[in-house]
This record gives C-alpha cells, sequence and structure tokens, in this order.
C-alpha cells in the first residue's frame, strides 16, 4: 500500500501544472546556444505580441507580453511598453506606430 501511495505521489508530481500556472513565472532558457553561422542569419519575422497578464501597483507597474516580465519603458524585440494600465499595454513600435494590447475577459461560470 505504501508503494502504491508513494507512486501515485510521483506521477502527480512529475504532471504539469497547467492550471495553476504562474503568469509571471519566466520562460525557461534555450537548452542550446547558436553558433556563429546561426547568429549571422537574419532574424525571423517578428510575432505578434500576446498580453498574458498585468499586475499593477502604486510603484511600478508590470505586464507578462509573451512570457517576458515588463515595466514601462522596457523594450520587448522592436517594441516598447508606453503604457500599462489595468486591462491594457500600449506597444510602441521603433518607427513610432502605437498598439494597444488589451486582456481578454474570462467569462466564470
Amino acid at each position: 500500500m505504501k508503494y502504491l501511495i508513494l507512486a501515485a505521489l510521483a506521477i502527480l508530481a512529475a504532471a504539469p501544472a497547467q492550471a495553476g500556472r504562474d503568469p509571471f513565472a519566466r520562460p525557461a532558457l534555450p537548452a542550446r546556444i547558436p553558433t556563429d553561422a546561426q547568429a549571422q542569419a537574419p532574424a525571423e519575422p517578428a510575432v505578434r505580441p500576446q498580453l498574458r497578464a498585468i499586475m499593477v501597483a502604486p510603484g511600478q507597474s508590470l505586464a507578462n507580453i509573451s512570457g517576458h516580465i515588463l515595466a514601462e519603458g522596457e523594450w520587448f524585440g522592436d517594441y516598447r511598453v508606453v503604457k500599462i494600465r489595468e486591462r491594457s499595454v500600449t506597444l510602441a513600435t521603433r518607427g513610432g506606430a502605437k498598439s494597444e494590447l488589451a486582456l481578454e475577459r474570462m467569462e466564470y461560470k
């Protein structure tokens, strides 16, 4: 019976907890380091940033954008975080174009 309980706990510990995942957890580092040839290759086209979470505080607000924790004024690829609000984030590109990312509303039933 003891071994059955230990086996069940080992299985539960190994299973990923997707529902209770921390939205502000930093993504894992890449497993391999690019070679010189890969480093000189042209960059892939930028992917549209995805707003995952926002934390608003009096001193410093943070936003989780595509897995990167950013404050106002910080850069994410070609985007700079201009303003963080309770439900949205304003970004500006290096060219000056602005866009706004909004959190999706979740319905609870």
